[in-house]
C-alpha cells in the first residue's frame, strides 16, 4: 500500500508539474559556445576580417588584428562585444555579428552516474534550462535503488552541490537546479548488499542502508550467539577489521563505513565451513561435506573468469596464508595443479582482483573508463590518460568512492606530500575540473596565484602579481608563458621602459596583446647577473644578455667615473672552479674599435675598472687578488 502512495503522490506531483508548465512561459537558457562549435565571425566592411572559425579545445578563437579571444563560456552576442572591443583599436566603430553555425553536442555532454537506470554520457537539450531531474530522466531515470535525498553534482571548477531530489514528492519543481555542461551526476544507492556469516542467528545476504554501521548490519542477522566470537571484515579479499565481540559492542572501535558486497564473518575458534569473500557472485560461508577442493569452492560461490579481470586466490588458514594463485581464464596447468587443493574447515578464500576498473572525467586528455592494475594511483591513471589539458586545475581533483568524495590537491605533490597520490578503488570516478585561475611566478612582487578574467593578456597577470619586482632584476625580454606542454616567450621589456602597458596604448602586432588562458603560468625569469666594481657610477649586480660586452656592463653600471682608468680594466671569469683573468684596455676598443679589449660579458663575470689614486704593481696585484676573490664567492653562492 505505501508503494502506491508513493507512486500516486509522485504521479500527482508530476501531473502538477506540466499543468504550470502549460500556463506560465518558461525562461529559456541562452545557448553558451563550447569548443568544437562552428561560428561565423561578420565584421561590417571589412570582408578580410570575416569568416567562419571553430572554437579551439582551449575555448579561444583565433583572429587576424586581435589574435586569441575567449569564446567558451558566452553567447554570441557576449562575443560580439568582446570582439568589437578589441578591434576599436584597429578600427574605427566596428561593428560585429556572430552566428551560431554548428554546435558540437559532445561539447555539451553531462554524466549521470551511479543509481540509474542507464549511467553514461549524455547530451544536454540545445534549448531550454536542464535540471538535475532532467538529467537524470536522460538516463532512464532512478533504480529502486536509488538515494533521492543525497545526489551529488560535481561541476566542472570543482564545486560539489548535494541535491535532495525528495523533495519533488512535495510538490519542489525546481528539480534540484540547473545542469550545466561538463557536469558530472551521481546518484548514491539508498542500500548495499553486504554478506553476513559465522556464529550469528541467521547466515545470508542482507540489504543495508548506505549509511548503516557494522553493529546495524549484525543487528539484522538476528544478532550473535557466542559473546566470545570475533568480528572480521572482508572487502575485496582483503581483511578490513578484526575486532572482538566484546570490544564492538563497548564502543572501543572506531565505525567502518560498510560497502556494497562486504564479507563480514562472525569468527569462533570451531567453524564447519570455509569462508569465501571477495570477486565472487555468491560470497560468504560454504558447508563442508566430505572432501572440497579449491576449485570446487570456486566454482560453488560463482567465482567469474575473465581474461580483461584476472583475479589473485589467496588460501588463508589459522591466520597465514597456504596458497596465493594468479587465475583467470588462460590460466596454466600449475595453477590447475594448485586448484585441486584440499580445503579445511575454518579457511578463509579470497578472491582479490588483479585490475580496477576506474573512471577519469573532466580537464584531462582522454577521459574514460579504464582498466588498470590493482595498486596503481592517481598520477598513473593521469599518465594513462595522456596527460593534463592545459585549464586543467589539480589543486581541486575530487574520488568519488562509493558515495564518499576524496578530495585531493595535487600540488602539495611537490611539497612532498604524497598522501595525495591516493591508490585507486574499483568503481572510483575521479574528476579534474577545469582551472580559472593563473599562476605568476619569479621576479614579480607578488607571485601567486590569481583568478582568471576573461580576454586577460600576459601584461594583466603580471600587473596582478604587483608587476617586475625592478627593472634591473626581471629579465622582460624573456617572459615565458607555459600553456600545458606548450612554452611561448614573450618581449615586455620596451612596454614597461616605455609605459607601454595598456592595451589602449598598444600598436598592431604588439606582443603584450598576448593571451592568457585559464591555468596558464607566466615565469618572469630573473636577469643573469654580472658583477661591476671599481670606478664606476653604480657598482655591484648587472644584468647580462646575450651580446653583452665589457663596455655594455660598464655603461649599465652609470658609466665610468672621472678618475676611471679605462686602460687597465680586469675581468675574471671562473672556469672549471679555476679563475681566469684578463687585463683589458678599453681605451683601445673605444678609440681603435678593437674588439679583443671589450670581449662579451657572461652570467657571474667580475669586470674591476681600476682608478687613478691606486698606482703601481702592488695595487694591481690586489686588485686582481680582490676581483678574483669576488669572482669564486658570486660563483659558488650562485651553485
Amino acid at each position: 500500500m505505501k508503494v502506491k502512495l508513493f507512486g500516486i503522490s509522485f504521479l500527482v506531483a508530476l501531473l502538477t508539474s506540466l499543468t504550470l508548465a502549460q500556463t506560465t512561459t518558461p525562461q529559456l537558457e541562452t545557448y553558451r559556445l563550447n569548443p568544437g562549435d562552428q561560428i561565423h565571425i561578420l565584421v561590417e566592411d571589412e570582408p578580410d576580417l570575416s569568416g567562419e572559425v571553430t572554437v579551439g579545445p582551449d575555448g579561444f578563437i583565433r583572429l587576424r588584428l586581435i589574435g586569441s579571444i575567449q569564446a567558451a563560456g558566452l553567447t554570441v552576442d557576449e562575443l560580439a562585444a568582446q570582439i568589437e572591443k578589441a578591434l576599436r583599436q584597429y578600427l574605427r566603430a566596428p561593428k560585429v555579428i556572430v552566428n551560431l553555425k554548428q554546435f558540437t553536442p559532445l561539447a555539451r555532454r553531462v554524466y549521470i552516474m551511479g543509481a540509474v537506470k542507464a549511467p553514461g554520457a549524455y547530451p544536454l537539450p540545445l534549448v531550454g534550462p536542464t535540471t538535475v531531474f532532467d538529467a537524470i530522466m536522460l538516463a532512464g531515470g532512478f533504480s529502486d535503488n536509488a538515494d533521492w535525498e543525497r545526489i551529488r553534482v560535481f561541476r566542472r571548477d570543482g564545486q560539489m552541490q548535494t541535491v535532495n531530489l525528495k523533495n519533488l514528492q512535495a510538490g519542489d519543481l525546481t528539480g534540484g537546479g540547473i545542469v550545466q555542461p561538463g557536469d558530472v551526476i551521481w546518484v548514491p544507492p539508498a542500500y548495499i548488499v553486504v554478506n553476513i556469516v559465522g556464529a550469528i542467528s541467521r547466515n545470508g545476504v542482507f540489504s543495508v542502508p548506505t549509511r548503516a554501521t557494522l553493529l546495524d548490519a549484525i543487528a539484522l542477522a538476528g544478532g550473535v550467539t557466542d559473546p566470545s566470537a570475533t568480528v572480521r571484515v572482508f572487502r575485496g579479499g582483503m581483511e578490513m577489521l578484526s575486532v572482538p565481540w566484546s570490544k564492538l559492542i563497548a564502543g572501543e572501535i572506531p565505525i567502518l563505513q560498510l560497502q556494497e558486497n562486504d564479507t563480514i564473518l562472525v569468527s569462533v575458534k570451531d567453524v564447519s565451513g570455509v569462508i569465501v569473500t571477495g570477486m565472487v557472485q555468491r560470497p560468504g560461508m560454504l558447508n563442508l561435506v566430505g572432501k572440497v577442493t579449491l576449485l570446487g569452492v570456486l566454482a560453488m560461490a560463482g567465482a567469474l573468469l575473465s581474461e580483461q579481470r584476472p583475479m589473485r586466490v589467496r588460501v588463508i588458514r589459522q591466520g597465514q596464508e597456504v596458497l596465493s594463485v594468479k587465475l583467470d581464464a588462460t590460466t596454466n596447468a600449475p595453477a590447475v595443479h594448485e586448484l585441486a587443493m584440499e580445503l579445511q574447515s575454518g579457511d578463509i578464500v579470497a578472491v582479490e582482483p588483479l585490475t580496477v576498473r576506474v573512471t577519469l572525467l573532466g580537464a584531462v586528455q582522454k577521459p574514460g573508463t579504464y582498466e588498470v592494475p590493482v595498486g596503481l594511483r592517481v598520477m598513473d591513471l593521469l599518465s594513462h590518460a595522456g596527460g593534463l589539458i592545459p585549464a586543467a586545475n589539480i589543486s581541486n581533483v575530487s574520488i568519488n568512492r562509493k558515495g564518499e568524495v576524496i578530495n585531493l590537491n595535487l600540488t602539495k605533490l611537490w611539497e612532498g606530500d604524497l598522501s595525495q597520490n591516493v591508490e585507486l578503488q574499483d568503481g572510483d570516478l575521479i574528476l579534474v575540473p577545469v582551472s580559472q585561475r593563473i599562476w605568476v611566478t619569479g621576479a614579480v612582487q607578488r607571485p601567486g596565484s590569481f583568478d582568471y578574467l576573461p580576454n586577460m593578456t600576459v601584461l594583466d597577470a603580471i600587473g596582478m602579481a604587483g608587476g617586475p619586482r625592478s627593472l634591473e632584476e626581471a629579465d622582460l625580454s624573456a617572459v615565458k608563458v607555459i600553456s600545458g606542454e606548450t612554452v611561448k616567450t614573450v618581449n615586455l621589456e620596451a612596454a614597461f621602459r616605455t609605459g607601454v602597458v595598456g592595451l589602449g596604448a598598444a600598436r598592431p602586432g604588439d606582443i603584450i596583446l598576448e593571451s592568457v588562458r585559464p591555468g596558464d603560468i607566466i615565469v618572469v625569469p630573473e636577469k643573469a647577473k654580472a658583477y661591476v666594481f671599481g670606478g664606476v657610477a653604480r657598482p655591484g649586480a648587472i644584468g647580462v644578455r646575450t651580446g653583452d660586452t665589457v663596455l655594455t656592463v660598464i655603461s649599465n653600471a652609470g658609466g665610468p667615473l672621472p678618475d676611471a682608468k679605462l686602460d687597465e680594466v680586469v675581468l675574471v671569469r671562473i672556469v672549471k672552479d679555476k679563475p681566469v683573468v684578463m687585463k683589458l684596455n678599453l681605451n683601445q676598443a673605444i678609440q681603435k674599435g678593437d674588439p679583443s679589449q671589450s670581449p662579451p660579458v657572461q652570467p657571474g663575470d667580475v669586470v674591476y675598472v681600476s682608478r687613478k689614486r691606486e698606482r703601481g704593481w702592488e695595487d694591481l696585484a690586489r686588485i686582481l687578488g680582490l676581483a678574483n676573490s669576488i669572482a669564486l664567492l658570486t660563483y659558488y653562492l650562485g651553485r
